[in-house]
């Protein structure tokens, strides 16, 4: 019996509890690129409606308080997770150019959306001067799927 107490005191102290989390909801996430995080979102028929692309805030034990992407990295990131053929044609029903970018800017805050009939980029972050712009996240909607999971 001395023998056993301690195998089990060790055994839970050892061994960290997975419940301390089994309250919450858990997150699938990727990791496509060092610090680059990606987040799918399912719909109720579990196919994906969203993806969320972002930067970690701690990453290699240093804090990152920007964390920001160039619009470079985010549709690069695009061009690897939605190729262009499953994009479809300008999603648009003004029929404008391919690739065409509709940009908001509100109280400093940024938002640029690249829509295509299947998916739509959109950007979001600030605009630091007139010819630089840091995106903090981009989220991927697939343009005919309910994200009623979320």
């Amino acid at each position: 019996m001395k023998l056993i107490s301690p195998i089990c005191l060790l055994a839970f102290v050892v061994n960290p509890s997975t419940d301390r989390f089994q309250k919450y909801h858990a997150v699938q996430a990727y990791e496509i690129r060092p610090g680059v995080i990606v987040t799918p979102i399912y719909s109720a028929n579990h196919d994906v409606c969203e993806i969320s692309i972002e930067k970690r805030h701690y990453f290699n034990d240093v804090v990152n308080m920007e964390a920001a992407m160039s619009k470079e990295e985010i549709v690069s990131l695009f061009d690897e997770l939605v190729p262009q053929g499953d994009r479809g044609g300008p999603g648009l029903k003004w029929k404008l150019p391919p690739d065409t970018e509709i940009s908001e800017l509100d109280g400093g805050v940024l938002n640029t959306r690249i829509p295509y009939a299947n998916v739509t980029l959109a950007m979001y972050g600030k605009k630091d001067s007139p010819e630089r712009q840091k995106y903090i996240t981009a989220i991927i909607s697939w343009n005919k799927l309910q994200c009623d999971a979320k």
